[in-house]
Formats: structure tokens, C-alpha cells, sequence
């Protein structure tokens, strides 16, 4: 903290050489009122030719250039846009000029022309964007009906998602880590009709957080930009029962903007498992096992949050999201055991499950604008809390060779995740279109879980000492960057340095584990862009990431529902380390037709995956057979690809979306023994239609593939699944009535073979039946005030 405190008065005292300059900044924003990053935006002097300046927009479309004062010609061009010239005079500007946001749309033919082709997908070769309010397949639904269809971006059977094959990656809620236990919660928890947009980073600078090796998604929710009060409500039902309502309102003025996101749902999804398991060398040499799970969920969210300008130069932001979620969960597992063809015993686990599930998350961000030279230092606390408690009872019954009463099992689970964020982002222009950044970001962790089971065959229980302990784990990150770039016309650079020092400590009251372990690691990053015209773009970047192990794989055990196949914690796993590099390509063929492919090459050193054997376990004294799965380091992973983004308008009533990757690994490695080693390659596929029927009525129909793999452990079979959704205007296009069909076919399901020497395991699991949702929504969006000059050739101009 102290280096970052003097880099800075170091930094300062070098503004007063530039006080005879003019600082001109803005922001780009489109149709939707989202940024547009990596805008080429070019000054060109009216008295001169010699004097061109150029700069690329940032991330959230700001720009900041020094210039001298005269008559410029700015010309700002995105690959997929049109040109948009705009005349300004600077010759009378003070120190600074501040074009506020410059909003790109459509108008007549005589005026400038500048409109995204595809409302949903945004394709930049650093990041992909996707808005949420052009989606069919969320309506009715929650985050997870969202994320299937965002680029690049996988959600298997499971409902564990993935990047490029991988699915190490982090979960960000608004730019921070969400703060929920499991992306399972963040899923099934979130109204996709609070959520604006997606935002998927899969070579990340050092100015982001080091975690997740695949990359960054980025879940962010609504919030005020429009001015004046507009906002939209949604009802909705659905087959499996699915219920709610969605309340989103927002407003501004020049001085503040505020908005309230809430909604309130209930439903019933189904999930299937069935397990078919050979022993070789044990008895019963071949088991049948079925399960169901019906998940009773009743949830809500509310984030209410605003912004407000103290003055010019300082700001004010901060929001509260409030998630509450309540379940009760049926949950049906069958076993049949065989001799060969011979049934040898049936039995049942019948398990009734509640779940009570709060997180509260608040920030407060403050802004200040140092100067007339864009210094800029944004400061932000952040704190998070949440509470889940799980409680079952579970029967188990034998129903042949004859119908008796086995034992009742009860478990609980309390667990209680704080986390507090301390940030500090300091930005310098310098001449020259050099941009020199740094910051700090603080992250502390506390996590405390108690597990309990008992177990009984009347009035009377006893705990299974095995399955029984109090956890407390704490984590600590303080992380350092620095990063400096520099823009040219065509061309543009940044180098950045993110060093994170990391603490990790976690005991258990039987002290059956101990962990302390202390890290320091450098992540360094490269990025080149390169623009020769309007229609191209390239990218090259390098980057190294780390995967960290949470507090819930450290845990020796964390759920009995199946007692014959479990998860156990491994306490001696390790972080692994990803060296990343991208080489990506964006062409804009014509009006119609865009193309964006990628190749990429990542290279893991102690890769983790999941290991599966058979174990004899101590459960309350008596030796079982069990499956137990866990999450290790088993060597190396090689990931190597192409990965196609397709934009086609074949004509003005039809768009297609295709995306396909192509993921070759080779994987070296054992764990006990056991072979991980494995080469092939991966194939996802995403093939989407949008056609407007009518004036007023457009259907959407998606079609997913992924492709089967083979490693050393286990085989998983292909995957196709197909989305269909239609949408009718009515209230004269400020209502719209939809209905969705998820999973049509009713063919999303995970099928998985592991094997070992003495066994080999059939897994099948559906995370969601097919599910039929309806949609009712009205928005009121009054037309904003904005201003108009004509300096800016019509063009919007909103400060």
C-alpha cells in the first residue's frame, strides 16, 4: 500500500507540463445505451494534415486524449458500424472538453447511419457482450436460462459451466465476486429480467482478478442510464410449475440516476440420476440405481442502488442486492442389487430436504477526477454476507427380499461466507496517448460450515463421528497491478503486472485437517490491437492465470443424500497455474456478414479433475464400500483451438448467429495409480435463428451440440439440446407476450462411463427436465431529453 501511495505523488507531481494542453474526453455508447470498447476515435486538424491524433475507447467506451487547441475533424469507426464524422472546434476550449456520451443510432438516410445488426451479441476480440433484453429463451426464467446462450459460454447437464471446455472459471456479480456459495445458487437465484447484460473476458489483463485459468464471466444487473423515469414489469408461468413476477424501474437527471431491480418467483424442476455399476471383483458384482429430485424453490432479489455528482470532479455510487431463497427439496434414490442377472436386494432412500438460503451484498464506490488531464482515482468498499442452512431426513427402506425398515438418517449442514472488498484504481493519461493505470484490491474471506448426521432406527439417535465436524476457513488476497498502454492510429498496446499475495488457513474441530498455506505469485499480461481499416481488427494477447481451490473441496465430506456414492475433500490439493495466449480476427464482409475466428493455446501445470474410486469408508464403526469422487492434481493439460463467431443477415427478417470451438488437449497425469493421460479433441457447437414473422410477431430457435471426450478415467457421451421461443408485440410495442420451450427434446442429459481396474461406472444426470415457460411484460420508457448540437452531425450527445 505504501509503493502504491508514493508511485502516486510521484506521478502527480509531472501534471503541471501539461497545463497549456486540452484534456477531450466521452464516453461511446449504442442504440441500448451500452459501451462500445475498442472504438477507433481520430482527431484530424483542419490547419494541418501533419496533426492526427488517435485513441481507442476503453473497455466502457471512456476515451481520454490530450490535444492542443484547434479545429478538428473527429471520425469515430466500430468494426461492424458505419463511419461517424463529427466537426469540432476546440480553438476557445479551457483545459478540458468534455463530450460527455456520445450515443450512436439509427436516423434518416441523409444523416449518419450507425446500428448494431444483432440487439443480442456483441462480439469485440477482447470480450463478448450479451444483452439479456433480446433474449426469447429468459423470459419467465432465472440466470441460468440466460447463460446458455451467451458466447463461448457452456452449461452441461450438470448445470456446471464452462469456457472453451474448461470450467475453471469466475463468477463476477456487477465487476465483483458474487459472494454466493456455489454458481449453482448464483443460477437458479437471479430473475433474468434484472440482468442487462453478460460479459464474457476469456484472456483477461492484469487489471483483472487472477482467478479462473478459462477466463471471466461477468453477470451485470440493471441500473439507471436512460434520463427521465422509465422501468418494465413481467408476469410469467410456466409447465414445470413456474410462477413470478419482475419489477425493474430507473431513472435520471444531470446530477443523480437511481434504480430499483426486485422480483419474486416459484417453481419445480425436475432433475434425473440413474447410476448402473460392474464389480469386478466385489459382491453385488452389478447394482441399478435411480434417483429423482424435485426442487421446491421459492425466491426473491432486490437491488436497489443510484449514483450522485457532488460536484464536477467527485461522484458517488453504491447499490444493496438483497437474494433470499427457500426450498424444499424430494429427493427419490432406488438401488437394485445384482448377482449377475439374479436380483439380489431392492432398497430405497427417500430424503425430504430444506433449505433456507440470505445473501446481502453492499458497495459504495467514490469517484474523483484529480484534474483537467483525466487523472482519475475511483475508491470502493464492498461487503458481502451469506447464510445457508440445510437440513434433511432421510428414510431408508428395503422392499425385497422383503419389506422392512432400515434406518432414518438426518442431516445439517449451517454455513455462514463473509467477504469484504477494499479497492483502489488510479489512472494517468499521459502526452502522447500513453495511459499508465494502477490499483489495489484487498479481498478477505471467512467461511464457517458445520456438518452433522445422526442416525436412527427409532426415537433414539447417534451421530456418525465420520461424517461429523465444525469447519472455520479464512482466506486473504491482496492483490497490486500496474498497467500501461499507448495508442496510436491503427495501433494500440498494454503491458500489465498483477501480483497477489495470498493466505490461506483452515482447521477443523476434530483437527482430522490443518491447512496453512502462504503464496505469492506474479501474473503478467500483453496485449496488442491492430486496426488497419474500418472493417478489420486484430488481437494478440498473453496472459497467465491461477485456479485456487475453495474452502467446500478442502472438507473431507459435504452430503450423505447417497451414501453409496459420495464426494470427499482432498486437503492437500494445490493451486494450478495457466499460461494463456490469443490470437483473434474480426472481419466485417459486408452489411450482412460478419466473421470472428480465434485461436487460442492454453498450457495448465498441476491440472485438477475429478477422480473417481472405490474406497472402503468407516461409517459409524462398520466398513462400507463406497464411490468416492474428488476433485485432485493430476498433472498437466494442454488445451489448443479454433473458436468461430458467425453474424448473417441474409435478409431484413432473418439474423443467424453460428458459433463452433474446437478444442484439442492432450492430457498427462495419474493419480493412485490410475492413468489420466489422454488426447482428442472437443467439439461445442451453437447455431441460432431469429425471424420476424410479422411486424410484431419473431420466433428464435436455437440449436447446442457438445461433442463427446475420452480421457483416462472416463468417457462422456455427446450432447444435443434445442431452445425454441416466440414473441408477440401488443400495447402498440410496448408489451410483448412470450412463450419458450427449454430443452424441446428433452435430450439435455450428461451421460458419463468411469472406470478402473476392478469396475466400471454408468452415470447419467439431467439437470432439468423440459420446461414450458409464459411471459407477460410492459415497459414504460418514455422518450429522453437529450442534447443536440450541430456540431456533432446529429449524432446524440448526453451529459
Amino acid at each position: 500500500m505504501k509503493l502504491s501511495f508514493f508511485v502516486c505523488l510521484f506521478l502527480l507531481s509531472f501534471t503541471g507540463t501539461y497545463s497549456q494542453e486540452i484534456n477531450a474526453r466521452g464516453k461511446i455508447l449504442d442504440e441500448l445505451n451500452s459501451e462500445v470498447p475498442f472504438a477507433s476515435i481520430v482527431f484530424k486538424s483542419d490547419t494541418s494534415e501533419d496533426k492526427v491524433f488517435g485513441v481507442l475507447s476503453e473497455e466502457d467506451g471512456s476515451f481520454s486524449i490530450v490535444l492542443s487547441k484547434d479545429l478538428y475533424t473527429l471520425e469515430i469507426t466500430v468494426v461492424g458500424l458505419q463511419s461517424t464524422i463529427i466537426a469540432i472546434d476546440l480553438t476557445s476550449a479551457g483545459q478540458t472538453y468534455d463530450f460527455g456520451n456520445i450515443l450512436l443510432k439509427s436516423v434518416s438516410l441523409d444523416e449518419v447511419i450507425v446500428k448494431n445488426r444483432n440487439s443480442s451479441y456483441k462480439l469485440n476480440l477482447d470480450k463478448k457482450e450479451y444483452k439479456v433484453s433480446g433474449d426469447l429463451f429468459s423470459k419467465g426464467g432465472t440466470l441460468s436460462d440466460v447463460i446458455q446462450n451467451v458466447p463461448s459460454v457452456q452449461i452441461d447437464a450438470t448445470g456446471l459451466l464452462s469456457l472453451r471446455g474448461s470450467s475453471d472459471i469466475i463468477v463476477l456479480l456487477n465487476g465483483k465476486p458474487s459472494g454466493l456459495t456455489s454458481s449453482a445458487d448464483l443460477l437458479r437465484s437471479i430473475p433474468a429480467s434484472s440482468i442487462d447484460k453478460i460479459e464474457v473476458i476469456t484472456n483477461p489483463s492484469g487489471k483483472y482478478v487472477a482467478q479462473g485459468s478459462a477466463g471471466i464471466i461477468n453477470i451485470v444487473l440493471k441500473k439507471g442510464k436512460t434520463k427521465g423515469f422509465n422501468g418494465s414489469v413481467e408476469i410469467f408461468g410456466g409447465y414445470r410449475l413456474n410462477a413470478g413476477s419482475n419489477i425493474n424501474i430507473n431513472g435520471a437527471n444531470e446530477k443523480s440516476s437511481w434504480f430499483i431491480n426486485s422480483g419474486i418467483g416459484y417453481s419445480e424442476p425436475i432433475g434425473k440420476n440413474s447410476v448402473e455399476l460392474n464389480n469386478f471383483e466385489t459382491f453385488p458384482n452389478r447394482t441399478f440405481q435411480n434417483s429423482v429430485r424435485i426442487r421446491k424453490q421459492l425466491y426473491g432479489l432486490v437491488n436497489i442502488g443510484g449514483s450522485y455528482d457532488i460536484t464536477k470532479n467527485h461522484s458517488l455510487s453504491g447499490s444493496v442486492t438483497y437474494r433470499k431463497a427457500n426450498a424444499n427439496n424430494d429427493n427419490s434414490t432406488f438401488y437394485n442389487d445384482f448377482d449377475d442377472n439374479l436380483l439380489l436386494t431392492s432398497s430405497e432412500r427417500l430424503e425430504d430436504e430444506t433449505e433456507k438460503n440470505d445473501f446481502l451484498q453492499g458497495e459504495i464506490n467514490y469517484s474523483i477526477e484529480m484534474d483537467t488531464l483525466g487523472q482519475v482515482i475511483n475508491l470502493g468498499v464492498n461487503g458481502q454476507f451469506t447464510k445457508n442452512n440445510e437440513n434433511s431426513e432421510i428414510m431408508e427402506n428395503s422392499s425385497f427380499p422383503e419389506k422392512t425398515f432400515l434406518n432414518t438418517d438426518r442431516t445439517m449442514r449451517a454455513e455462514e461466507n463473509r467477504r469484504f472488498l477494499l479497492s483502489a484504481d488510479y489512472e494517468l493519461p499521459l502526452k502522447g496517448n500513453h495511459k499508465m493505470e494502477l490499483g489495489y484490491l484487498g479481498s478477505f474471506k471467512q467461511v464457517e460450515n458445520d456438518f452433522e448426521v445422526i442416525t436412527g432406527t427409532g426415537n433414539e439417535f447417534i451421530a456418525i463421528p465420520e461424517f461429523t465436524n465444525s469447519t472455520e476457513f479464512q482466506e486473504s488476497i491482496h492483490s497490486f497491478y500496474v498497467q500501461f498502454g499507448k495508442k496510436y492510429e491503427k495501433i494500440a498496446y498494454q503491458l500489465s503486472l498483477r501480483s497477489e499475495l495470498t493466505d490461506i488457513e483452515l482447521n477443523t474441530q476434530n483437527e482430522t485437517v490443518e491447512i496453512d498455506k502462504n503464496f505469492t505469485d506474479w501474473f503478467p499480461s500483453a496485449l496488442i490491437n491492430y486496426n488497419p481499416n474500418d472493417d478489420e481488427e486484430y488481437r494478440l494477447s498473453f496472459t497467465r492465470r491461477i485456479w485456487r481451490p475453495s474452502s467446500f473441496i478442502f472438507l473431507p465430506f459435504s452430503s450423505y443424500t447417497d451414501e453409496r456414492n459420495i464426494f470427499v475433500g482432498d486437503p492437500n490439493i494445490n493451486p494450478s497455474y495457466t499460461f494463456g495466449s490469443e490470437l483473434g480476427y474480426s472481419y466485417k464482409i459486408s452489411n450482412s456478414l460478419s466473421l470472428t475466428p480465434t485461436l487460442y493455446f492454453r498450457n495448465t501445470e498441476d491440472e485438477v479433475e475429478f477422480f473417481v474410486e472405490k474406497r472402503i469408508i468407516t461409517i459409524n464403526g462398520e466398513q462400507r464400500e463406497v464411490f468416492a469422487s474428488t476433485l485432485t492434481n493430476i498433472g498437466t493439460y494442454t488445451a489448443y483451438g479454433l473458436e468461430l463467431r458467425v453474424s448473417y443477415k441474409p435478409t431484413n427478417w432473418w439474423d443467424i448467429y453460428f458459433e463452433s470451438t474446437f478444442n484439442g488437449f492432450t492430457q498427462i497425469g495419474s493419480v493412485r495409480g490410475a492413468s489420466f493421460n489422454g488426447k482428442g479433441v472437443l467439439i461445442y457447437g451453437r447455431l441460432n435463428h431469429t425471424i420476424n414473422l410479422s411486424k410484431k410477431l419473431k420466433l428464435q430457435w436455437q440449436n447446442n451440440y457438445r461433442g463427446p471426450i475420452e480421457t483416462g478415467q472416463y468417457r462422456r457421451k455427446g450432447i444435443y439440446s434445442m431452445n425454441m421461443g416466440l414473441n408477440y408485440d401488443i400495447f402498440k410495442g410496448n408489451g410483448a407476450l412470450t412463450i419458450n420451450v427449454i430443452d424441446v427434446l428433452n435430450s439435455n442429459i450428461r451421460k458419463v462411463t468411469s472406470f478402473g481396474s476392478d469396475f466400471t461406472r454408468d452415470f447419467e444426470r439431467q439437470f432439468r427436465v423440459r420446461q414450458i415457460n409464459l411471459s407477460l411484460s410492459y415497459r414504460f420508457d418514455p422518450k429522453s431529453k437529450t442534447k443536440q448540437g450541430n456540431q456533432y452531425d446529429k449524432n446524440e450527445i448526453i451529459n
